[in-house]
């Protein structure tokens, strides 16, 4: 992996450019680089017979491989706690800007993976990842949790763990305009979506429509959950 040394003043978090050729740093590579690329490849850019719908996995990612701008960084230890993950991902908030591409539009199709790979509870990955995931929203960025046995379904498919993974990690990368239904929990998520993605729209509108598109997020396997409609393609909104 190349690296263009951007490192985090908490973590010492080093990102490093996961398919740029580097000989020289190749000898470098984590022991689980490969199989983080393995899964970057065979899953992720490609279809699943179970998503729900045409096209790879997430079609986002493809554009960063292509392009390679998909960055990565492993923190090994079967015991990170919260804490320091959580000083990963300040570090991670800081330094996604600085990473390369940083101009527009090229800047639009980079993305981060944090891989945690000797990490069996995942505790602390849920709990940063929704405690932090308000302020990378309000910069326009998306910040997901991937584990194994992650059971977040897909959008379209409500039996589709869309978000397991081999390897439990953090990613980061721009939201796009099909990220709405990982936002209508929260007003305040709505209310960004909207002055992004509707932006002819008055700012009194978008706070009135995201005060009605917000939903009440359902417990897991609660009984009393509504079936999904047909509205979102038969998917339970994620949390």
């Amino acid at each position: 992996m190349t690296t263009d040394r951007a490192i985090g003043r908490r973590s010492g978090i080093e990102p490093a450019s996961l398919f740029a050729p580097d000989p020289v740093s190749a000898a470098l590579e984590h022991p689980r680089t490969s199989e983080l690329r393995r899964w970057t490849l065979d899953y992720l850019c490609r279809p699943h017979p179970d998503l729900g719908r045409h096209g790879p996995v997430c079609p986002y990612m493809g554009h960063a491989v292509e392009r390679r701008f998909l960055w990565a960084a492993f923190f090994d230890g079967p015991r990170i706690d919260i804490e320091r993950i959580a000083a990963i991902v300040d570090d991670l908030y800081e330094l996604f800007p600085v990473l390369q591409p940083t101009k527009e539009p090229h800047a639009r199709f980079k993305a981060v993976l944090v891989v945690f790979p000797d990490l069996t509870d995942y505790t602390g990955i849920e709990a940063v990842q929704h405690d932090q995931k308000t302020r990378f929203v309000h910069d326009g960025l998306m910040l997901g949790q991937f584990y194994p046995g992650c059971t977040v379904a897909g959008l379209h498919n409500p039996h589709f763990p869309a978000l397991d993974s081999p390897l439990p990690l953090l990613a980061v990368r721009h939201m796009v305009a099909s990220d709405f239904l990982f936002l209508d929990t929260s007003q305040e998520w709505i209310d960004i979506y909207l002055h992004l993605f509707a932006p002819a729209i008055p700012e009194f509108i978008t706070s009135a429509m995201a005060d009605r598109l917000v939903h009440e997020p359902v417990p897991e396997n609660d009984p009393a959950a509504p079936e999904p409609v047909a509205a979102h393609n038969g998917a339970p909104r994620p949390p």
